[in-house]
């Protein structure tokens, strides 16, 4: 009887583990980033955004201070790029998300927030899409952002840079 007492403990917190991992992933969206959604709401520091899953649509609802990363992606150039620069690279189908570690002529190696390395080289087919720096005041309703909460507390909202969201680098502003 005693072992039937510890064999059910140790299936309760196998149960409690694995529950927690599949909750915590469901805050994420595919390949581990944070959901996308639309701002449907800012009220005060209230940021509520509208997300889109397997076509399901939920309201998240997270509260903006200032530790909240916040940050908008613009078109670049392979000249503006540096070291520890965030960045999106898309070319054709294939898309790069991460921080730049090297830098090596036309050639970039990306480190993803898993430590993960990955390697590109930027031709004229090549969309950038820097992450820079923004304020709580350039958030508006309608844009399309990427929004990480934590107990409905923001940590990092990124706005989605519109050439992105309509069709993967329009025009050539962010082409090199």
């Amino acid at each position: 009887m005693r072992h039937f007492g510890l064999l059910l403990a140790v299936v309760v917190v196998i149960g409690v583990v694995t529950a927690g991992s599949v909750f915590a992933a469901a805050g994420k969206g595919p390949g581990g980033r944070p959901p996308t959604g639309e701002i449907t709401k800012i009220e005060g520091k209230a940021l509520t955004v509208k997300v889109t899953r397997e076509g399901a649509a939920t309201e998240q609802t997270a509260t903006v201070d200032d530790a909240t990363e916040i940050s908008k992606e613009e078109p670049a150039k392979l000249e503006s790029l540096k070291v520890g620069d965030r960045v999106r690279i898309t070319q054709g189908e294939k898309r790069l998300y991460g921080e730049i570690a090297k830098i090596d002529g036309k050639t970039l190696t990306l480190k993803g927030r898993g430590g993960e390395e990955q390697t590109v080289t930027v031709d004229d087919s090549t969309t950038i899409l820097a992450r820079v720096k923004a304020k709580f005041e350039d958030l508006k309703v309608g844009q399309q952002v990427m929004l990480f909460a934590q107990e409905g507390k923001a940590v990092r909202v990124t706005v989605i840079a519109a050439s992105a969201k309509e069709g993967e680098g329009k025009g050539k502003e962010g082409k090199k």
